[in-house]
């Protein structure tokens, strides 16, 4: 096993193979149709003895990651969960984390022997979030308070009030990391992107909360999965959130899709009760794991 730095050409290839295994870890950042080689992403290929690929790490380093001295993998995988494989992936991707103190992946907790190794290259577990799911039937209408309405987010209007909103209402999250208004046109070129489906809840033309829907696939039928659900911390105990949530589920069903998803972080004990309260039921559990960099040996 040789480890190569991904190249131009290899990209489709790396694209299958994100497709391919992401599913196994994390989906969350595919690459999109314009996908480049870029600096502040370093890659790197596990290429077999029939020059296939065995393997992939990519670590992002973007603008509001690397403010927050972290890094999140977009994908570290190996088809063998070899110890010395994903050693070799490791150690290139490391020789690019200067000005961080860590960096972190995610991975199902059903996929033991992933962690094991994971766990054996010193990785330890920052925190839990589940995965919950949701069929589209008995649904309860969403019904806001008066002055209140859900508005479908407005480009080239909205970018800056949607990401104070997440900022201020994530702020105290784990893992969060600032939102700036040039992320959200990243967001707009993924596959699973819905035109429509971010929306933004204003109260007398103020906009006080947000939420994005977007479109992902589970055993080849349309799913719904609800993100960045956010109000600001004047507005939230107002039960404005589950108005917000049933709005999503609403807008599931119309889509055609047969279930609605989310994830939580385990921590946020009150907004994952409100959720097991509107019928979701939990579908999985993920682990982010997270390994410290030792600046010095860079």
């Amino acid at each position: 096993m040789k480890v190569t730095p991904l190249t131009e050409n290899l990209i489709p290839s790396f694209k299958e193979y994100f497709k391919t295994y992401a599913h196994q870890q994390d989906e969350s950042f595919p690459p999109d149709e314009d996908y480049v080689l870029r600096s502040d992403e370093p890659a790197y290929l596990l290429i077999d003895s029939d020059n296939k690929i065995a393997g992939a790490a990519e670590l992002m380093m973007h603008k509001e990651y690397i403010e927050a001295k972290t890094a999140r993998f977009r994908m570290f995988h190996c088809i063998e969960k070899d110890y010395h494989n994903y050693k070799k992936l490791l150690d290139a991707i490391l020789k690019h984390t200067k000005g961080v103190n860590d960096i972190y992946c995610f991975v199902e907790d059903k996929c033991i022997d992933t962690c094991k190794v994971w766990e054996r290259l010193g990785f330890n577990i920052k925190r839990y979030s589940f995965v919950l799911k949701r069929d589209i039937e008995n649904i309860t209408p969403s019904e806001f308070p008066k002055g209140y309405s859900l508005k479908t987010f407005n480009d080239g209007f909205d970018e800056r009030a949607w990401c104070d909103i997440i900022n201020e209402s994530f702020a105290n999250m784990q893992g969060h990391v600032h939102m700036y208004p040039e992320k959200l046109n990243e967001w707009r070129r993924e596959p699973s992107y819905i035109k429509g489906g971010m929306k933004m809840l204003w109260h007398d033309g103020k906009p006080v909360g947000t939420m994005a829907l977007i479109k992902e696939s589970e055993n080849g039928e349309d799913v719904i999965f609800i993100e960045a659900v956010g109000l600001l911390n004047s507005y939230q105990g107002r039960g404005l959130g589950k108005n917000m949530l049933r709005a999503g589920v609403e807008f599931g069903k119309n889509f055609g899709a047969n279930s609605v998803m989310l994830s939580v972080n385990a921590e946020n004990e009150k907004a994952a009760d409100l959720y097991l309260k509107e019928g979701f039921k939990k579908e999985a559990v993920i682990i982010c794991y997270s390994l410290k960099v030792n600046q010095s040996n860079i």
